[in-house]
């Protein structure tokens, strides 16, 4: 009896073609059961809590209405695919404009019907050994930054004024 016969059957039973679209299958179903089942290398990177200040100038009435303590944050320019953090308060003061008087001098004068905005935002992220932090696990966060920000009904340019690392974390 012949290993393969003149139809291409293997010991005259099975077509060789067959056996080959068997050994491929097998193959898919031990390097998807090898992924899913056996234990990932490197190590687990934990997150830890940050709170961060924002700073709105100028923005007018309807802003005050649009941001409420809850909403998350969102960058559409560098997207992580998730929250940069909670709004947990918000401190509104008088808006001001730099104007030149009429004596030649300049000086900070009220800015009627606009408000400045201080936003404390709590978030989770990777703290660096360099102190770099990085919010969502991919976004540098940078004190003195300028941005386009989004919550679910607002879009303002905020400048990020002071990071805080609650005391007690491990990465301290």
């Amino acid at each position: 009896m012949k290993l393969i016969d003149r139809d291409g059957r293997l010991f005259g039973k099975i077509s060789i073609l067959d056996v080959i679209v068997l050994v491929v299958a097998a193959v898919l179903v031990a390097a998807v059961y090898l992924k899913n089942q056996m234990p990932q290398t490197g190590g687990t990177v934990s997150t830890v809590p940050v709170v961060y200040q924002m700073r709105l100038q100028n923005q007018p009435q309807e802003m005050l209405e649009a941001i409420q303590v809850g909403d998350q944050l969102f960058d559409p320019a560098r997207s992580t695919g998730g929250s940069l953090g909670e709004i947990t308060e918000i401190q509104v003061s008088d808006g001001t404009n730099q104007a030149s008087l009429d004596d030649g001098t300049v000086a900070m004068v009220p800015a009627q019907g606009y408000y400045d905005l201080l936003l404390t935002i709590e978030g989770q992220a990777l703290v660096e050994s360099d102190g770099t932090v990085l919010l969502n696990r991919v976004y540098a966060l940078g004190v003195n930054s300028n941005r386009t920000f989004t919550t679910k009904y607002a879009s303002f340019v905020g400048r990020v004024m002071n990071i805080q690392i609650p005391q007690g974390d491990p990465e301290q």
